[in-house]
């Protein structure tokens, strides 16, 4: 029996309650630890950490196979892993394009997308391409001014598309930010539940049974094939929208589950 060496952040009630619900799995066996690596003598065979704050820890060789579970993309992207794999936190960007077309049903929309990470160019060009009736205007940030170069953006456009980037989308930039698109009534969408509980639009995400079973699925399928699955978003996810918002904008919405059953089936990854 395979044994699983869960790290938490810190103490916390939903992440408590995810670590519990794997421990349900029969295939294996879990231990769960605060904050830092087991001594030695008690290590199991494969470790999973929660949280982008713990991503340092993936480099203990002491593991054949190593998870982060719940970690951003770009951040689990500026570290080189050795026998790692992740479950990211975030949603792919072509997902909330998705919703952007679920609420619009599929009529003209010109959206704005600020970016840093070089990766997002490809990204955007799939994006722009598959979906004629949308006008992507994505702009690369490099100046220290985020805050402006983001209005500026919002300005031109109907709608802004938020990416995962703590570097511009953060604790600091998230109220100038949205207060600015009130006053050119412009639509956000945030790239977290979080963001739309501040006063973004909507978002997709994904909920902690969700990411329970990817994991879970994740962590079997090693254990059968001697092999790592590919780091990956997670499979399934639901509509988050702020009515408030959307009263405020003049939109008159469907329900959460109407705007979730309007992708297209296979095409949301």
């Amino acid at each position: 029996m395979f044994i699983v060496d869960i790290i938490l952040p810190a103490k916390n009630s939903t992440l408590e309650k995810l670590s519990k619900k794997i421990a349900e799995e029969q295939n294996f066996i879990v231990h769960t630890y605060e904050n830092e690596l087991p001594k030695k003598e008690n290590k199991g065979d494969i470790l999973i950490i929660v949280s982008e704050k713990l991503l340092p820890l993936l480099q203990s060789d002491s593991y054949k196979a190593k998870f982060a579970l719940y970690v951003n993309s770009n951040e689990y992207a500026k570290y080189h892993h050795e026998n790692a794999t992740a479950l990211f936190s975030d949603q792919p960007l072509k997902r909330q394009v998705l919703l952007i077309k679920s609420i619009f049903d599929d009529k003209k929309v010109q959206l704005g997308i600020a970016y840093q990470d070089e990766t997002y160019e490809k990204i955007i060009d799939d994006i722009s391409i598959q979906n004629p009736l949308l006008t992507i205007n994505s702009y690369e940030i490099n100046t220290p001014n985020i805050i402006r170069s983001v209005t500026k953006i919002i300005q031109n456009n109907d709608v802004l598309l938020t990416t995962s980037e703590n570097t511009i989308y953060n604790s600091d930039t998230i109220r100038p930010i949205l207060l600015s698109s009130y006053r050119h009534q412009t639509l956000v969408i945030g790239p977290t539940e979080g963001f739309v509980r501040a006063g973004a639009l909507a978002t997709v995400l994904s909920t902690p049974d969700q990411y329970t079973s990817d994991i879970v699925s994740m962590v079997n399928y090693y254990i059968d094939t001697k092999k790592l699955p590919a780091p990956q978003y997670p499979s399934n996810f639901e509509v988050k929208i702020n009515y408030s918002v959307a009263e405020s904008l003049g939109l008159t919405l469907p329900s959460e589950e109407e705007l979730r059953r309007r992708f297209p089936d296979g095409e949301s990854n």
